[in-house]
């Protein structure tokens, strides 16, 4: 039996393994190569206003998603060999996001009469339109089919054009509209992208579904929302709150330190989403064990790697006049090794073995412990860069230590 379990494990993660991290490293790589080029192009101040616009324009993204990425990939799993029920699951997925899209824009119109946003409203409005491609963007689907080749290919084409025409049309500071349009519109080619090749692997049908089918997925989904959007709000709801009661110099800082760091933390994701279905179907709790000190161990490694050269980490990414930043990477370093065990204990532990609402309730926990520190620095008028930090990490401290006491009460660690 193990040794089937063993033989499984090695099949089903080396091919998740091999194509999520091409997808992450993709990710990050484009990430970085856009970061250095437009801190150079754009300056200081206009890369800090659209990293702080992009950062509030986020918030609609995870409403869009509502936490898809993170459970609708188990229904694909249990139904793959079902097409009517795969049917109903993606009809019903787009359907409900395709509602929420519409919905961000009426919420958004509320914003622009705040102080503060309403300079920028133009912006957020045009940069909401990267919603159409969380719309049809299927990665739950194909994580679920366990098949991320597909996912790939889409990523490589719509981060390369994005790069691609930065490059080439993007040299000068006033160019932020431009930028933003080009944002839109290779996130509208990854959605079309993706869900055309959802489409030709499923044959899918879209099919009209019941207002008591999509209350069943809000109800079922609302937990991982609410954790998604914890999770992100730490990081988002810091650089909006630097941006806002600091100054957008300091964003631009902040942005790229806290890239160099999750830059560390992607190896993580990868192989969560990689061995995530596995752990669903063999319950392995040894492996889980081992995955979790791997964790640890590396983690702590990256952390002290990057403390030490944290000024040259800088200057490389955003020119030598970002050097003077290099505190603010060994201040977050920390963020390393506690993130990453927030996403291997949280998912391959409690998520995989069905303690999912204890997994949301430490992210959301964690989220109102952040929103209570926030509004004591407002009423004591301390919101202040350094003590936005401070609570940044306190927060994420609090989050990896409320899934482990989640998982070790559930039994599903040891």
């Amino acid at each position: 039996m193990f040794q089937k379990i063993d033989s499984l494990l090695k099949n089903k993660i080396t091919f998740n393994l091999f194509y999520i991290g091409i997808i992450k490293f993709i990710n990050i790589f484009s990430k970085y190569i856009l970061l250095s080029y437009l801190v150079r192009t754009f300056g200081e101040e206009n890369y800090g206003i659209i990293t702080w616009v992009d950062s509030f324009i986020q918030y609609f993204l995870i409403l869009i998603n509502f936490g898809f990425d993170m459970y609708a990939a188990k229904y694909i799993v249990e139904n793959k060999q079902d097409k009517s029920k795969l049917d109903k699951i993606i009809s019903t997925i787009i359907t409900i996001k395709a509602s929420l899209f519409f919905l961000s824009f009426l919420i958004l119109s509320l914003f622009s009469f705040v102080d503060g946003i309403s300079n920028y409203i133009d912006f957020m409005y045009f940069m909401l339109l990267m919603g159409i491609g969380e719309v049809l963007f299927p990665f739950w689907y194909f994580q679920g089919i366990e098949k991320m080749k597909p996912i790939a290919i889409v990523t490589l084409v719509s981060k390369g054009l994005l790069v691609v025409l930065t490059i080439l049309f993007i040299k000068r500071p006033e160019q932020i509209l431009l930028y933003i349009s080009l944002l839109v519109l290779t996130n509208i080619v990854w959605g079309v992208l993706g869900f055309f090749f959802m489409k030709k692997e499923s044959d899918f049908k879209f099919i009209a579904v019941s207002y008591k089918t999509i209350i069943q997925y809000l109800k079922e989904g609302y937990l991982f929302f609410l954790g998604r959007f914890s999770t992100l709000f730490l990081n988002f709801g810091t650089i909006f709150l630097i941006g806002y009661f600091c100054s957008k110099n300091l964003v631009a800082g902040f942005d790229i330190a806290s890239k160099i760091i999750f830059a560390f933390v992607f190896p993580f994701e990868v192989i969560q989403q990689a061995v995530f279905p596995v752990v669903v179907r063999s319950k392995n709790k040894l492996f889980v064990q081992r995955l979790v000190l791997f964790t640890v161990c590396c983690g702590l490694l990256f952390s002290s790697f990057i403390y030490f050269f944290s000024e040259q980490f800088m200057v490389f990414f955003g020119g030598i006049q970002m050097s003077k930043y290099a505190f603010l990477l060994e201040f977050l370093v920390i963020l390393i090794p506690v993130i990453s065990c927030s996403i291997i204990i949280g998912c391959c532990s409690l998520v995989a073995f069905g303690a999912i609402k204890q997994y949301n309730y430490a992210l959301v926990i964690s989220c109102l412990c952040y929103v209570f520190g926030v509004l004591v620095l407002y009423i004591s008028n301390e919101i202040k860069f350094m003590n936005l930090l401070i609570l940044r990490i306190c927060v994420d401290v609090i989050m990896v230590l409320l899934i482990l006491y989640f998982s070790l009460k559930k039994k599903t660690l040891l």
